[in-house]
This record gives structure tokens, C-alpha cells and sequence, in this order.
């Protein structure tokens, strides 16, 4: 009877996968990747279609002079959760492909090394900002057009008037992040 009862919940378990819903977290325009800040490590619920990528493979967009369309993020990051429902149906209305790269594990753990870093660094530096100690990091969500291995455009964050970490984007908010995106993927073509 206890096999029979193991068996049963082994099965059930097996069965059921949970479903993570979204929390609101805090932190300020975009999420330091470098950061342990505890306000960007809520999960992702979104299930994405994008092809995830290993930072070495988005390196080598730059150093093998390859085009598309790069996205760094990681799914606990609040602004990520906004800006990545936005980034897949402009990317599917224009018939793009993004590339994702994640940047953090579940664990809050960065998924890229220092070295890494210093070789991707001159190709996306205009795309990145100083933190706090003047240092250049690299925030997500990062949206990259790449062309023939050279960063032509992008768009760092969500918003300068949005914070996730105090409220979700108006719909007048996401019509202005559309409309960035869309511009993105109109460099693509």
C-alpha cells in the first residue's frame, strides 16, 4: 500500500508543473547585473520563443561580424518581465528573431565572467551605463541590433518614467516602448 501511495504521488508530482505569478519588486530603472540586490529576483511566468544563447555566442556576434538581434536580460528582473512581452510581439510582427542571452541563473548567480565582459565592452559600451561607483555595467533589459558584428542601435531599460519596482508601465508607456521596439526592429530590415 505505501508503494502503491509513493508511486501515486511520484506521478502526481510529475505531473504538475507550478505557475510562478507576477510579484512587483524594487529597484530603480533597470536591474544592475552585477547587483545582489534582493529587488530584481522575482520569476519569470512568461514563457518566451526567443533562442537563448550563451554569452560567448552573443560575443560572437561581434567577433565573427554577425547580424540580428541580441536581448540580455534575466527573469527575475522587473523591468525584463515588462519589456519582454512588448520585445515578442514586435519581434513577431516584423518577422525577427532575437537572440536571448541570459545574464543571470535563478540563483542570482551572473552567468558571465569578468573576461568576458572586458571583450564584449567596446562593442556595447554606448549601450551601457555607469553604476553608482562609475563603473560601466551592463542593465537589463538590453536590446541590441547588431549589423555585420557592430552594435548600429539599441535601447537600455524600459523607460526613464517608468520604475517597476513602484508600478507596472501605463498603456501609454508600453505604446512608447512598442514604438522603440518597433524602430529597433525596422534597423533589422
Amino acid at each position: 500500500m505505501k508503494k502503491l501511495l509513493l508511486i501515486l504521488l511520484s506521478l502526481t508530482l510529475c505531473a504538475c508543473q507550478s505557475q510562478t505569478k507576477y510579484t512587483a519588486s524594487s529597484s530603480k530603472k533597470a536591474c544592475d547585473v552585477t547587483s545582489e540586490e534582493e529587488t530584481c529576483n522575482s520569476k519569470d511566468d512568461t514563457k518566451t520563443t526567443f533562442n537563448e544563447i550563451s554569452f560567448d555566442e552573443a560575443i560572437q556576434y561581434f567577433t565573427q561580424e554577425k547580424s540580428g538581434v541580441l536581448y540580455f536580460e534575466f527573469s527575475s528582473c522587473p523591468w525584463c518581465k515588462e519589456a519582454k512581452p512588448i520585445l515578442k510581439k514586435v519581434a513577431k510582427d516584423n518577422g525577427i528573431d532575437i537572440q536571448y542571452v541570459k545574464v543571470r541563473d535563478e540563483e542570482k548567480n551572473r552567468l558571465y565572467t569578468d573576461e568576458q565582459k572586458a571583450i564584449i565592452e567596446p562593442y556595447i559600451q554606448d549601450y551601457m551605463s555607469n553604476n553608482d561607483e562609475g563603473i560601466l555595467t551592463l542593465y537589463v533589459p538590453l536590446v541590441l541590433v547588431v549589423k555585420n558584428g557592430k552594435a548600429i542601435d539599441g535601447h537600455e531599460g524600459t523607460l526613464e518614467s517608468h520604475d517597476a519596482t513602484e508600478r507596472k508601465m501605463t498603456d501609454d508607456e508600453k505604446k512608447e516602448l512598442t514604438q522603440i521596439y518597433t524602430k529597433l526592429m525596422g534597423e533589422v530590415k
